[in-house]
């Protein structure tokens, strides 16, 4: 009973986040990066599972606007921070089917419209993450074309 009223909560804060405006989404996103980053790492890989599994709840543009700055947010973290999170991330991919739920391209729009060094941070720390894991094949067999071609170049 309390996974389901956890996957309710989460799916309502998502909600509410992707509503709010620009400013207050952005003060909540450092909020919970900061919990995020305080997690072990089973806990980060549960939140993110159930973040990704209520994604499909949000209307796109609202969801555009949230996943725009939920990068900005996390590029404002450690290195070390941030290829820990996105670790975790490449390694639920598969569990949540992340790319069912969310074109490709509106993550590849959404990365391409921060600013340069947000990317550069991100990618730097993505392509650590991904070399570092050990089953960096599988990972890229299930990431879209063309967001494998933006993390190897």
């Amino acid at each position: 009973m309390k996974s389901n009223s956890t996957d309710s909560n989460i799916e309502n804060l998502l909600f509410i986040i992707a509503n709010l405006p620009d400013f207050l989404k952005l003060s909540v996103c450092r909020t919970k990066t900061k919990e995020l980053v305080e997690m072990t790492e089973s806990e980060k890989k549960e939140a993110m599972v159930k973040s990704l599994s209520s994604i499909n709840l949000i209307q796109r543009d609202k969801l555009v606007g949230l996943t725009k700055t939920w990068m900005k947010v996390i590029s404002e973290i450690e290195p070390d921070e941030l290829t820990e999170i996105l670790n975790c991330y490449l390694l639920i991919l598969d569990s949540v089917k992340l790319f069912n739920k969310i074109d490709s391209k509106l993550i590849l729009n959404t990365f391409l419209s921060l600013e340069v060094d947000e990317r550069n941070k991100l990618m730097v720390c993505l392509k650590e993450a991904l070399f570092l894991n050990p089953n960096r094949q599988n990972i890229l067999k299930i990431i879209p074309t063309n967001l494998a071609k933006v993390i190897l170049n």
